[in-house]
Formats: structure tokens, sequence, C-alpha cells
């Protein structure tokens, strides 16, 4: 593995294994190492942001808004979000004591999951389901185990399925709704039910709803809904939201201990979050419903589009999502290998995510993503459908 100059190196183990590594960042690299290749496979919002956002982190930045901030963010900011989700969920949030700002929705579950779980918890996590998810809780030593989530007509979490599974060893049950990569959404009832049994048996609830803009079928039922913050941590993130996926900007909020507890790790680990970010935001959040319509309108259309599209070829079916920004269809009848559906899909000038990344329910299925320019998904779908017709 070295050489007998590496002798440093020798004296390493490795924090994690390489087959670990996200299959995104192999895609990365097969897409810049071919030319005149479509994208399907980002897990970003490809549109424009706000132009009154842009115009005021210009603003931040030449008002000298560079610097550090606390590691809890701005007070500016944590006010806003309070103010947003109490608005909109009925929440009592505290901004003072509920609120953590993060480096991205990312770093809000990493704290959170260190913070909550031990060597040993048993995790519960759906399958399908964001991938990154179970390496971060394998890592921390977690037990993982799995729920399904349902198709039907359209994905959806069923909360009798997850309280089923639950056992006195659980210690942390992981919801994501709207999902990724599936767009199932988990009622307010089953919120309701599932914050009500986590007081009664003594576990907690990740609740990822950093996809909330985008329902397509109602309105975005949330955790916060249902008062539990003693055992709820909310997480969300401005990535999704505002398409500033590169600003690196998120939130949690919980109950006050335990964002005290992310809180002092976060400062041995990124010390604050995102200064510029934090000001523009604090300022443009209060105003913000007007271009959150447009872009889940601009969304839903190209959902329908490119369900639409996908079912049309022979061997394929696509449910049509309820919610988030991606579909999950099944080419199972074509090819039934997610990994060589995703090269064959390659070969032909399009990259998708893979379905076996989401769990064991995604083989045969990959994820690809319609939050972007409609003439994009057009071109995806023209190549999509020579391939498989070939």
């Amino acid at each position: 593995m070295f050489t007998e100059k590496e002798r440093a190196l020798k004296r390493l183990r490795p924090i994690a294994k390489e087959s670990e590594s996200s299959p995104m960042r192999e895609m990365m690299k097969m897409m810049e190492e071919r030319k005149g290749l479509l994208s399907l496979s980002a897990g970003e919002a490809n549109f424009d942001p706000p132009e009154e956002l842009i115009r005021l982190a210009c603003e931040a930045m030449r008002n000298d808004r560079n610097r550090y901030t606390s590691t809890n963010g701005i007070p500016q900011v944590r006010e806003a979000v309070a103010e947003f989700v109490n608005g909109r969920w009925g929440a009592r949030v505290d901004p003072a004591a509920n609120i953590l700002m993060t480096v991205g929705g990312m770093e809000a579950i990493f704290l959170a999951s260190r913070v909550l779980v031990e060597k040993g918890d048993r995790v519960l996590i759906p399958d399908p389901g964001w991938g990154v998810m179970r390496t971060v809780l394998e890592r921390l030593g977690a037990a993982v185990a799995y729920y399904p989530l349902e198709e039907k007509d359209t994905w959806v979490i069923n909360h009798e399925a997850i309280l089923a599974r639950v056992d006195e060893r659980t210690k942390l049950v992981l919801v994501n709704s709207p999902s990724n990569p599936t767009g199932a959404t988990l009622s307010r009832q089953g919120f309701q039910a599932l914050i009500e049994a986590a007081r009664d048996r003594g576990f907690f609830i990740l609740s990822d709803e950093v996809y909330h803009n985008y329902v397509y079928a109602g309105d975005h039922a949330s955790s916060l809904q249902c008062d539990g913050l003693d055992n709820v941590v909310f997480i969300n993130s401005f990535s999704k939201t505002f398409a500033v996926t590169g600003w690196r900007l998120g939130y949690a909020i919980a109950h006050p201990w335990i964002i005290r507890q992310m809180g002092i790790f976060k400062e041995s680990i990124s010390l604050c979050s995102f200064s510029v970010g934090q000001w523009a935001m604090a300022q443009y959040l209060p105003g913000c419903d007007g271009y959150l319509k447009g872009a889940r309108e601009f969304c839903r259309v190209n959902m329908e589009r490119l369900v639409a599209r996908l079912n049309a070829i022979p061997g394929v079916r696509c449910p049509f999502p309820s919610a988030g920004i991606y579909v999950f269809p099944d080419f199972s009848r074509i090819e039934p290998s997610s990994e060589k559906l995703f090269r064959r899909l390659l070969d032909g000038g399009v990259a998708v995510a893979p379905g076996a990344f989401f769990g064991l329910k995604g083989e045969g299925r990959a994820r690809l993503m319609f939050a972007c320019p409609t003439e994009n998904i057009d071109e995806c779908m023209d190549r999509i459908e020579t391939t498989l017709r070939g």
C-alpha cells in the first residue's frame, strides 16, 4: 500500500472505507471527463436564486459583513428564521434558545447525530432514502435499521410502518419529508403519532425538511406543527429553497440543551456559518413568499412534463411525486441493475443518480432531478428515449 519512504503514512489507519465514498463523486469525475454530457443527477435546484437576495449579499460584503459571527448565528437571521417557521407552521420557536445556524443542512444533520447517537444505538432510516445519512450514522457506531417507504399512486411515508419497527433499543428515527429521492411525505397526523410515541417510549426524531417548499399536493406538513421539541430535531436549509447550494447555509431547531451541545461541538468544526449569507437572509426571508411560489410552480410544471415522458417509454414506470425535486422511476423491466442502467445512460450522454445508492428498494431505479431549465429536461429525455429504445 505504501512504500518504505512513506513510513509516516504506514502508521495511519483509515477513518473511512474508500468503498463508502458517495457514487456522486464518481459521477462528477465521469462527467468532467466526458464532453457534451447532460445531467439530471445533481441534488440541487438548478435555477436562478432571487435577484434581491444576491443584491443583499453583495451589499453585505461591501458593508464589511465578511467577519466571523457567533457560533449560533447572528441574532437577526435567527429572528428571521423563527418568524418564518412560526408563521408557516404555528410553531413556538425561541430564536435565542432553539436555533443554530449551520454549514448547510449536512452539518446540522451531522451535529444532531453526534449529540443524539452513541455507539450501539439503534437508528431507523427510510428505504429508499438519502445514502449519505446511513454512512454518517454507521461511522458513529449506530446500529442502522430500515423502515420501508410505500409506493402507491405516489410514494408515501407511513407512520405505522415506522412504529412497527421501533423497539426498546431504538434511540432515533430519521424522517425525510419531502423525501430524497422519492418525494414521499409524512402527514401531520403521522408526525403527531410519531412524536407522541417518541414521548411515551423515549426516542428522538430527526426531521429533515429541506424540500419543504416543493409540495404539489396540499400544504407541507411539518414536525414543528406538533409542539414536540423535547423529542424532535428539525433540520432545514436555504440551499434547495433559494437555489444557493454553494452558500452552505442551513439551520437546526431543537430543545435548548441539544442546541447548546450542537453549538459547542460546532465550535471545533466550523466555528460559524457563512456570514454574508446570514446577513442577506436576515433581510430577505421576511419577504420571500413570491419567489417561493414561483419556484414551486416552475418545478411542478417540469415534474409533470418529465413524468409524462418517462411513462411514455415502454417498460418504464414513474409515479407522480407529491413533493420534492426528483422522480424515482422504475426501469427494472428494461435493466434490473441500477449500476448497469447508470452506465448505459451515461454512454447515451445523460447522467442520473443510480437507485441502489438510496437503498435496497432503489435497485432497478434511478433518481432524476427536474428543478432545472425545461429545455434541459427535454434534451435529456430525447437521449434517454433513444438509448433505451435502442
